[in-house]
């Protein structure tokens, strides 16, 4: 089997379908429905098909499926630039060819001739907010993690994913009240206050976290649940489903309104709905530090998987 024999074309409605195939068949350790991944990939809003690439045989087969995306940047957020390998996935007949090479090398070259280029751009791995899938490498993805390096990416710390088995939780909802607050699933018409985390301190305006959170109310039911004061004013939120169904994250409470358990009573709020979808365990995803202790003791999360975060320059 010869590379040159190979041909490319961008991801499209046509091909879509083999592509996730193929996917589904190679990547170990991980599944995701056809909706979920046509919603991370085609329908995302980072989507450019110009970097996408899903190479095929002289039958048709599907090869190797690429593919980046430029992202904002947390800092000077409108003017740089971010660019993310969000698929590198070859059919493992043709691993070890060259061929996920030479998919990444054509992709660099366009990121690093793009108008959208700046100095000294980052090029991350996965991380493609605000709607990731993993918030790294997993590293039981070994010839992924060589491969990577290979390509000039170094690891950069470490992330982690929780796991809440849903079996455990009471079949009753939890109560729709707590100690004065009002507990609801979001509305449209709770987006606008909602959706810029106004009552959050900048940092939480500033991240990731609006945007993810804006992506709840495409889904039917809206997956985000809210919590008011006595004064009907929106303090604290959880949302789930962002990133695949099942997936926890992210949530806050106003820095005024924090120990009285409104963080817990909101997260059951999610853990309960995502049980109704039939799903057996919940993931807590991205979390860092002593966030990890608070889920432990709140619910009896446990560490399910480690993401190693892999950065190179353009």
């Amino acid at each position: 089997m010869e590379i040159n024999s190979l041909s490319w074309e961008p991801l499209t409605e046509e091909n879509i379908h083999q592509v996730w195939e193929m996917c589904e068949k190679n990547v170990r350790c991980m599944s995701r429905s056809f909706d979920t991944f046509s919603k991370a990939s085609i329908k995302s809003d980072l989507f450019n098909p110009a970097l996408s690439v899903v190479a095929k045989d002289a039958q048709d087969n599907v090869a190797a499926f690429f593919m980046a995306v430029l992202r904002r940047s947390n800092l000077l957020r409108n003017k740089r630039k971010v660019a993310v390998l969000k698929f590198f996935v070859v059919e493992k007949a043709w691993q070890y060819k060259g061929l996920g090479t030479r998919l990444f090398h054509h992709l660099y070259e366009k990121i690093k001739n793009s108008e959208l280029k700046c100095w000294r751009m980052k090029f991350e791995v996965l991380t493609s907010q605000p709607d990731y899938w993993l918030p790294g490498l997993n590293p039981k993805h070994t010839e992924a993690y060589f491969f990577l390096k290979k390509m000039g990416f170094k690891k950069k710390g470490e992330r982690i994913n929780l796991c809440v088995d849903l079996d455990t939780l009471p079949q009753m909802p939890p109560p729709p009240e707590h100690k004065g607050y009002s507990i609801s699933r979001a509305s449209m018409e709770d987006m606008d206050e909602l959706v810029p985390l106004k009552f959050m301190n900048k940092g939480y305006q500033l991240s990731f976290w609006p945007e993810e959170t804006a992506l709840t109310f495409k889904n039917d039911p809206i997956t985000s649940f809210i919590a008011r004061n006595a004064q009907g004013k929106i303090v604290g939120w959880a949302s789930h489903s962002i990133h695949f169904p099942g997936a926890f994250g992210p949530t806050g409470v106003k820095r005024s309104e924090r120990g009285q358990g409104l963080g817990g009573v909101l997260l059951d709020w999610c853990l309960w709905d995502i049980k109704q979808m039939g799903i057996k365990t919940a993931k807590i995803m991205w979390v860092e530090g002593d966030t990890v202790y608070f889920y432990l003791k709140a619910r009896g999360a446990i560490i399910c998987e480690f993401f190693w975060p892999m950065r190179r320059r353009i």
